[in-house]
């Protein structure tokens, strides 16, 4: 009986995988970092050294003060947004810095060239 206790609390959306599953995340006060993926967001406090592995990722590109996008799930960008879904009344979005905006379409058709 206790084995199926562990299986229920067991939460699927905190055990995501960072490149995969994430499509942005903000990095809050205190340690506070935001994940965005397709359906959700999780909130979770993580050590100064967490947050450091996680700016330096590869796969993701600062677009402001406090927002890190995932490169390889961009599916726009366009008028200071990045979009990682079809534009419409359901599409993620994030704001962009016009400063970055042109170095992250770089970045993204760098990608997909490769």
């Amino acid at each position: 009986m206790s084995i199926a206790l562990e299986v229920q609390n067991t939460n699927t959306y905190e055990d995501f995988i960072l490149e995969k599953d994430i499509m942005y995340f903000r990095v809050g006060e205190h340690g506070l970092v935001s994940f965005h993926g397709k359906n959700y967001h999780v909130k979770k406090r993580l050590n100064t050294e967490q947050i450091q592995t996680m700016t330096s990722n590869s796969f993701f590109f600062k677009v402001n003060t406090d927002c890190y996008v995932n490169t390889r799930k961009i599916q726009n960008i366009q008028d200071g947004k990045v979009y990682f879904e079809v534009r419409g009344a359901e599409s993620k979005f994030t704001s962009i810095t016009k400063l970055r905006q042109h170095r992250l379409k770089e970045l993204v058709q760098q990608q997909k060239a490769e």
